[in-house]
């Protein structure tokens, strides 16, 4: 990657064309008021997210289920693709969350799961991306998989080992997340608006189990 590449994708760089969230921009629920507050009014479509935490499998698909029962409710597909475990899907309908709706993707090597991500994302049927990364992986798969999410009206969301947060990524917003004594706690490590730029972590309650 470029020394150009290297300082586009750094979170301190403020860019002109995204001082703030779009208010009129498409999003899914977080369910959860401070959060909507703070990521523009709800989770993004149209963009690419991670998720730095872990360990993986802990229950960190928690924290989205207001939008996966939502994208659900109305008739879009979610893609879940190279989980760390295979999703109990009787117990997401019982959190609102259509198992019909539901794609599960296995895949053996990050490239896969970013290819797979991306076809997703090219079909107008899918609202949400879920994908689990598990090492480093080349910024060009990145870009292609930021460019997909950008021509979608899909939120795709990846989760990354916390120590992806030293490799710049093109995704339009990184967050942290680790338990806390009340739920989830939240960093903003890359974003556009007020919480990017202040630096503080935001509480979100316990989420239900899924």
């Amino acid at each position: 990657m470029s020394a150009l590449d290297t300082l586009l994708d750094h979170p301190a760089l403020w860019r002109g064309r995204s001082a703030a969230p779009a208010t009129d921009a498409p999003v899914w629920p977080s369910g959860h008021t401070e959060l909507d507050r703070a990521l523009g009014g709800g989770w993004p479509r149209g963009q690419l997210i991670e998720l730095l935490g872990a360990p993986f499998g802990c229950g960190e698909t928690r924290l989205l289920v207001p939008m996966l029962a939502a994208c659900g409710r109305d008739g879009y597909w979610i893609a879940v693709i190279a989980p760390p475990a295979t999703p109990w899907l009787p117990g997401w309908q019982t959190l609102g969350i259509p198992p019909e709706r539901v794609l599960l993707i296995h895949t053996e090597h990050d490239r896969d799961t970013l290819w797979a991500g991306e076809q997703c994302l090219r079909d107008p049927a899918f609202g949400v991306l879920l994908a689990w990364l598990r090492g480093p992986v080349e910024t060009a798969l990145l870009r292609r998989l930021r460019l997909a999410a950008s021509e979608s009206r899909a939120c795709a969301i990846l989760y990354r080992p916390p120590n992806a947060a030293a490799q710049p990524s093109p995704a339009h917003q990184r967050l942290r997340w680790q338990p806390a004594a009340s739920g989830l706690e939240l960093h903003c490590l890359k974003g556009a608006g007020h919480w990017a730029r202040s630096g503080h972590p935001l509480q979100v309650p316990e989420p239900p189990e899924a």
